[in-house]
């Protein structure tokens, strides 16, 4: 994978928090703000297990008719919308 050099500005009191973080888990500053953001990318790239079986099981209710659906009328109504 190419990687690309971004410049970014970060709040100090926040990097010397990542930097403690880091130290922690003896990882240079660097290495762990990539990983964080690896880590974050990946979880935005797919749902989670959670969400899928979540869906799964919403799917499986809607096929057996246990769902019930409101007008977007009285959700509005129910809501002040």
């Amino acid at each position: 994978m190419k990687k690309v050099r971004k410049l970014i500005d970060i709040n100090q009191d926040i990097l010397e928090l990542l930097d403690k973080e880091a130290r922690k888990q003896k990882r240079s500053l660097k290495s762990f703000l990539e990983y964080i953001l690896e880590e974050t990318a990946k979880k935005l790239e797919t749902p989670s297990q959670e969400y899928m079986d979540m869906m799964d099981q919403m799917l499986e209710r809607l096929e057996r008719g246990d769902l019930g659906f409101s007008p977007i009328e009285e959700i509005k109504a129910k809501y002040a919308l």
